[in-house]
C-alpha cells in the first residue's frame, strides 16, 4: 500500500491558528439510593445508577418505573401525592431525608449531588420535625 500525501499550498498569506475542537462538559454521575418506608413493616429500597450531579429529585423520581409514585405540579410546586398507594392526606404526608438530614426543599427544587441517600417516610408533619431535632 502506498502512502497519500495532501498538500495545500496558498498565495503569500498566513494560516489561521486551527481552533481544537469544543468538548461539552457533562456532570459527574454517581448513585442515588432511595428508601420509601411504607409502613414499620415495609421499607422498599432502589438503587439509581448513573444520576448526574444537580439532576432534581423530581426529575429522577419521574423517571423511575417503580414504586408505583403519583406526583403533581412541577418545577418548585411539585409534590408527592402519594407511594405506593400511600396517599397524602390531611394529617399524614411524605417527607424525606438526604443522607439523615431533613429536606427543607421541594423535590422540584432538590438538587441532587451523587452518592446520595434519599429516605422518604410516610409520617405527620409533627413527626417529622421531632425526628429532625
Amino acid at each position: 500500500m502506498g502512502a497519500v500525501s495532501l498538500g495545500i499550498s496558498g498565495c503569500g498569506g498566513s494560516t489561521a491558528p486551527v481552533e481544537p475542537p469544543v468538548i461539552e462538559d457533562y456532570a459527574p454521575t454517581g448513585e442515588v439510593t432511595l428508601e420509601f418506608v411504607i409502613d414499620e413493616d415495609t421499607t422498599k429500597s432502589y438503587v439509581v445508577d448513573n444520576v448526574a450531579e444537580g439532576s432534581t429529585l423530581e426529575a429522577l423520581m419521574g423517571n423511575l418505573s417503580a414504586p408505583k409514585m403519583e406526583i403533581g405540579g412541577e418545577g418548585a410546586t411539585a409534590f408527592v401525592n402519594s407511594i405506593e398507594g400511600v396517599s397524602t392526606n390531611a394529617t399524614h404526608g411524605w417527607t424525606y431525608t438526604v443522607d439523615g438530614e431533613f429536606a427543607t426543599k421541594g423535590i422540584g427544587t432538590m438538587e441532587l449531588n451523587p452518592p446520595t441517600t434519599i429516605v422518604w417516610k410516610y409520617t405527620t408533619f409533627e413527626e417529622a420535625m421531632a425526628e429532625k431535632e
